[in-house]
């Protein structure tokens, strides 16, 4: 399996190497380190044509942005922080159902995300700027794009855990 000495899927405290062309070498994928969100990102939204949740935003799209947070420098605990600043609000809103009071706190996002990125010492890459807006401006629209927001920011979490080691 490349530069490890086990899968990284057998034995996870196995650290990937960067490899020559700023790729790092995974059981199931690599991942550019210079990557960039892709333009469509998103642009079909969180729901399908049935009005379910799209498989990508569980699966290869949380996956491609943990990558490209996790290659651009970013931290778990940056990462959870926000999370953790994003499910309040929905609690919050589950509790009341006024989507309309919550909404002032994910404008809050906007500055808070762009803060993180241009700090002296940011652990926050810009691609995560780019993830906050997205995301953000969607999830303002409506209830339901809420959850498609909190669903998918907690795959992304999930999947960052398994790329952290793609760090520079």
């Amino acid at each position: 399996m490349g530069d490890y000495q086990y899968c990284i899927q057998c034995n996870p405290r196995e650290t990937p190497k960067k490899q020559q062309g700023g790729t790092v070498d995974r059981h199931y994928s690599q991942v550019n380190v210079n990557a960039r969100l892709k333009p469509d990102y998103l642009k079909e939204g969180y729901y399908n044509d049935q009005g379910y949740l799209r498989k990508e935003i569980f699966t290869k799209e949380a996956e491609m942005v943990a990558g490209v947070l996790a290659a651009g420098g970013m931290t778990s605990a940056s990462l959870r922080r926000f999370y953790n600043k994003l499910r309040d609000i929905y609690t919050r809103y589950k509790d009341n159902k006024n989507f309309d009071e919550i909404k002032p706190d994910l404008y809050k996002f906007y500055p808070n995300a762009n803060y993180a990125v241009r700090r002296k010492t940011a652990t926050v890459p810009e691609a995560f700027l780019i993830f906050i807006n997205t995301n953000v401006a969607l999830a303002e629209q409506s209830p339901r794009n809420l959850i498609g927001f909190v669903e998918h920011f907690q795959s992304v979490v999930a999947y960052f855990k398994d790329n952290e080691g793609r760090r520079n």
